[in-house]
């Protein structure tokens, strides 16, 4: 698992808390002693029109559960956009459990409330446990997780703690005023808001803020360095239309890299004018130790192709749609995972595709190249409608694209003979999968030094519908319809020009290209678990979706 491992003084808080409520809430049920401090620190009376009254009943309203995890809703959404994938679920997380769980517990429970509450939307239902401080609690601790997760400066975190401390209080200081809850619903709501909260972040792999941390940054921003300290520097490479937060963005990785002993990192970012070629050119030049790239498919191809054969270790932080290279080769989508593969990850040397078409322009690509139908429907999909929905408008331009004319094929691998095919699907492949998690080749190796060739010739619709599920389900069986190839060398031939794509982008249109193998040109970053020798796509895709969020949906709760 590339998850972060949860540290002990986070599960002894979720421990301690959980045993709280539970104590806490048996003593409530059961312990007479409480019910007559209850009703001994019962507020005054509040005379209903009061200005007290109507500011207090302002501030219930403001503070109402269903608000207040509306807004950690939106806190969700921002983290989803930002790739903070893991943050994104212990947000929802928290509003399912902490919303719906204190629900339950009223439920259970069925504590009148005091019979004289002010009369006021917010004080209808059972008792315990305060809801308002459920929601507070996890409202406010969500904030700080946000603002760890995304590095903000040990100062404006600092601050927030005791924002929060007060943001808490005056709920509960307001809904003491109102006589809307004992004091004991609101220690029991304070409870279980900060077990909800940090069972969930525990739960979704995320840091729990805790005050000792900012006591553990300072001790540690003030360590000398030795003096046979390792200058390092790294540079990043990234695409401004992709990365959505530069401020956020450039903030987590200079505190990733300060942290590790980096220093005087470059940040290069690429223009429409140029994806990488002289970003990655001058990071090469400057003799760096490492280079980020942050970007879509585009620009990480450029940018493997610019660091091919240099020994530099590359680390991939997905930020495009496809993310084709980061899932073929186990590297987690979530943006705070993969910036700890790329800095902590292993060196695994992988193989890049040198392509030449017609006899005389260049590439180099990392995952697929391919002519023929699949290339039509990367030309036709709507970069508005991938923006929206993302994977799925491949989907929408396949279907556009169904009736793509065939190609009259010749394919020669290595020095073999001439094959002759009339081909739908011509894809020569580094490694597996393609958009929208399609195992085009799930057995491809990146670090085999061979290539895989698949050649797809269906006429009718059942014949699309058999090469699909042969596809997927990796059956190996005779088919007239579905060729596979391996070797170090192809050269595909078609009868007309159309349309080729590299690693998921159009690049041109073209008769003939000639495939080539480069053997563990690039070095780049993985898990642990993703840098064993030959692992097929389909295996090293596993690694990368076991440290990821089962639940993917941002705005759910």
């Amino acid at each position: 698992m590339v998850r972060r491992t949860p540290s002990l003084s986070a599960v002894s808080v979720a421990v301690v808390l959980g045993l709280a409520f539970v104590v806490w809430t048996g003593l409530v049920l059961a312990f007479p002693p409480v019910a007559r401090a209850d009703r001994l620190l019962l507020a005054p009376t509040l005379t209903p029109g009061s200005a007290l009254a109507q500011i207090s009943a302002a501030f219930s309203l403001l503070t109402y559960p269903g608000l207040v995890f509306a807004a950690v809703a939106g806190l969700a959404v921002w983290a989803w956009q930002r790739r903070l994938r893991q943050l994104c679920l212990a947000l929802v997380l928290m509003i399912v459990l902490g919303w719906g769980g204190y629900g339950l517990v009223k439920l259970a429970v069925r504590r009148a409330r005091p019979e004289r509450a002010l009369d006021v939307l917010t004080a209808t239902g059972y008792a315990y446990p305060s809801g308002h401080l459920t929601a507070i609690v996890c409202g406010t601790i969500a904030v700080g997780a946000a603002m760890a997760v995304s590095r903000r400066p040990v100062r404006a975190r600092f601050a927030w703690q005791v924002a929060a401390i007060a943001i808490v209080a005056l709920v509960a200081l307001d809904r003491w005023i109102t006589s809307a809850h004992w004091i004991s619903d609101l220690v029991g709501g304070a409870l279980f808001g900060g077990l909800v909260a940090t069972v969930s972040l525990l739960l979704a792999g995320v840091h729990v803020p805790l005050p000792h941390d900012f006591v553990t940054e300072i001790a540690r921003s003030r360590v000398p360095r030795p003096d046979d300290h390792v200058t390092r520097r790294a540079a990043v490479i990234y695409n401004p239309a992709k990365v959505v937060d530069w401020v956020t963005f450039r903030r987590q990785v200079e505190y990733e890299l300060k942290t590790r002993g980096w220093e005087r990192t470059l940040f290069l970012e690429t223009t429409p004018e140029d994806s990488g070629h002289a970003m990655t050119a001058y990071a090469v030049r400057e003799g760096v130790d490492l280079v980020l790239g942050a970007g879509g498919d585009g620009t990480v191809r450029v940018i493997c192709s610019g660091l091919a054969d240099t020994g530099i270790p590359f680390g991939l932080i997905p930020a495009g749609t496809g993310n084709l290279l980061a899932k073929n080769i186990g590297i987690p989508l979530d943006a705070a995972l993969a910036l700890d593969v790329a800095l902590d990850g292993e060196d695994k040397p992988i193989d890049l595709v040198g392509l030449t078409i017609d006899g005389h322009t260049r590439h180099t690509f990392a995952v697929m190249a391919g002519i023929g139908v699949d290339a039509a429907i990367m030309e036709s999909t709507n970069a508005d409608l991938k923006k929206a929905v993302g994977s799925a408008a491949y989907f929408v331009a396949a279907a556009q694209n169904a009736n793509h004319k065939a190609l009259l094929t010749r394919i020669q691998v290595d020095d073999g003979e001439v094959v002759e095919r009339l081909a739908h699907v011509i894809v020569v492949g580094n490694v597996g999968f393609l958009q929208g998690n399609l195992p085009l080749i799930p057995d491809a190796r990146p670090d085999d030094g061979l290539l895989d060739v698949l050649i797809a010739s269906p006429v009718t619709f059942r014949d699309w519908a058999r090469v699909f599920r042969r596809v997927v389900t990796r059956r190996h069986r005779e088919d007239a319809q579905l060729d596979r190839f391996t070797g170090r060398k192809v050269t595909i031939t078609v009868d007309r020009r159309d349309a080729y794509q590299l690693d998921g982008d159009t690049a041109g249109d073209c008769r003939t290209l000639t495939a080539e193998v480069r053997p563990g040109a690039l070095v780049v970053r993985v898990p642990r678990e993703a840098a064993t020798p030959r692992a097929t796509s389909a295996e090293l895709v596993e690694v990368g979706a076991a440290a990821e969020p089962q639940d993917r949906t941002p705005t759910a709760g």
